[in-house]
């Protein structure tokens, strides 16, 4: 590259003496050849006339102007060559180095964000995944090491002696906590400060779920209770089989009865238990007007569970769960309204001026969205229950009840996480005559409990007092807190350790709550 500019440099400067030792005297020029006309004799012509404002020389001094312009021409041009060419040669280093870098650069490139590979440190332990509460944590300590450095701190932050000290280790809160997200969008509050579009804002401060998690571990059945399965009918559907004994999951142990020719067995005594109560608890339920969601996205369990849905008039989704209906709700309601727009329109003839392929477009959007939400299309809040079948098929569906405090009960298998379930049954759930069991005998609870409520008074009814849910306003819910290494700079960063945050919680994340009451207004911004 730097041979190719010298080389083109010195190139230029030869044209320029050829073309400098064709040009004339200061007072003329000299036509090329053939350019005073077609047929001339003569290859060259002198204009007689001088130049305006030129003065005009003797003989004398033009034929000494004559020799000595084009040294002169040739020396400047020269010089600027030579420049060039020094300009040329640096920039041609300048690149290759460039060059260079950028070719060694690319071949170290390493992404960041590759899973864990041979020779490379865990995602965790990586500087792009660092938790930037610890790390500012650990910067300002390094920063302010003495009490010198940490005296201007205190002087222009608290202006001042003071002492502040909490009269007891345990703490009640006296309002709500802050909204999740932050306050009240502007424009979305109904007039009293509140956000009636978002429907865990409602479930959480105004309208608080009649059927808690936290309720269901002290709840017991009465003595006297109707069983619903006994262990002949569960034998009979298969319902103790499993999956193979190497795959499995160890908090299954408690369920598990033996393991016969490579597969899991089932105690049948503990599923009919288990099925018992949730049969009772989703009859009372019922009996108190509790909504319920049945999923079943399995293959053998979609017709069974959607003809349940239809019989208790219950939600459901038998094709697909789609992620974000209870977390993004919101959302959820926004397209189920474009749906029914769609549906409208087409029934109304709006589509009659539209052209074919409007017409089409039109058309798979409102089937892809009847697909995905004509299960939940009368949705129009949180349900009270949930019921699903096979914990591994359905594990988002499990994540975002236990994010929005929605009471589970599933039928579960050999290999499935037992512990955000608050009813398991425990059982084959592969098998569609298992299912069948299962779905159809909580059927039965839910037509009793319905009956029920439809046969009681109206001054029969009586509400239960509201009272806030402590799961939801608990850190327990969110999926990060329930991880070690998101907890212990959280820890850090607000109590000063886990130590200073057991004296503080002595009975875990799970806060004690004042009395339910829809008097407060959240503190807006100045303007």
């Amino acid at each position: 590259m730097v041979r190719t500019a010298a080389v083109a440099t010195a190139t230029a400067t030869v044209a320029a003496v050829v073309v400098m030792s064709s040009w004339g005297s200061p007072s003329g020029f000299v036509l090329p050849s053939g350019a005073a006309g077609a047929g001339a004799g003569v290859s060259s012509q002198r204009f007689s006339t001088p130049l305006p404002c030129v003065p005009v020389l003797s003989a004398e001094a033009e034929s000494s102007a004559a020799s000595s312009a084009p040294l002169g021409a040739i020396g400047a041009l020269a010089v600027l060559s030579v420049l060039a060419a020094r300009r040329a040669l640096s920039r041609g280093r300048n690149a290759s180095r460039t060059s260079s870098r950028v070719t060694m650069w690319m071949r170290k490139l390493n992404n960041p964000f590759k899973p864990a590979a041979k020779g490379q440190k865990p995602m965790i332990n990586r500087a792009c995944t660092r938790d930037i509460i610890k790390d500012n944590i650990e910067g300002y300590i390094r920063k302010h090491r003495t009490l010198d450095s940490m005296e201007d701190i205190v002087k222009k932050q608290l202006h001042g002696r003071m002492q502040f000290q909490f009269a007891s280790e345990h703490f009640t809160d006296a309002t709500p906590l802050m909204p999740e997200g932050g306050r009240v969008p502007r424009g979305k509050d109904s007039g009293n400060g509140h956000d009636m579009d978002n429907a865990f804002y409602v479930r959480k401060y105004l309208e608080p779920a009649r059927f808690k998690k936290l309720s269901i571990t002290g709840w017991e059945m009465p003595e006297n209770f109707t069983k619903s399965v006994t262990l002949q009918e569960l034998v009979a559907a298969g319902v103790q089989y499993g999956h193979k004994s190497s795959a499995w999951s160890p908090k299954m142990m408690k369920y598990l009865y033996a393991d016969s020719d490579g597969s899991h067995i089932f105690d049948l005594v503990q599923t009919a238990a288990g099925l018992n109560r949730a049969c009772y608890y989703v009859m009372e339920a019922a009996a108190k007007g509790a909504t319920f969601l049945m999923v079943g996205t399995k293959e053998q369990a979609r017709p069974i569970i959607r003809a349940a849905a239809e019989r208790t008039g219950a939600h459901f989704c038998d094709l697909r769960y789609v992620g974000g209906l209870l977390t993004n709700f919101e959302t959820v309601r926004t397209s189920i309204g474009l749906m029914f727009k769609l549906r409208e329109d087409k029934a109304q003839g709006a589509w009659s001026v539209l052209s074919d392929d409007q017409k089409f477009r039109f058309q798979c959007k409102l089937n892809r969205l009847t697909k995905k939400y004509q299960g939940v299309e009368q949705m129009t809040a949180l349900p009270d229950l949930v019921i699903f079948i096979d914990e591994v098929k359905e594990r988002h569906l499990i994540n975002e009840c236990t994010s929005r405090g929605i009471p589970t009960i599933g039928l579960i298998d050999s290999n499935s996480d037992p512990t955000f379930i608050d009813l398991p049954i425990p059982g084959n759930a592969s098998g569609s005559r298992s299912i069948d069991l299962v779905i159809s005998k909580l059927t039965d609870a839910i037509k009793v409990g319905q009956g029920l409520a439809a046969g009681k008074q109206l001054g029969d009814a009586q509400d239960a007092p509201k009272e806030w849910d402590p799961w939801v306003f608990s850190r327990d819910r969110l999926r990060t807190m329930r991880r070690r290494s998101k907890r212990q700079p959280w820890h850090k960063a607000i109590y000063g350790g886990y130590e200073q945050w057991k004296k503080a919680n002595p009975f875990g994340y799970i806060p004690s709550m004042s009395p339910f009451t829809t008097d407060f207004q959240w503190q807006q911004p100045a303007l």
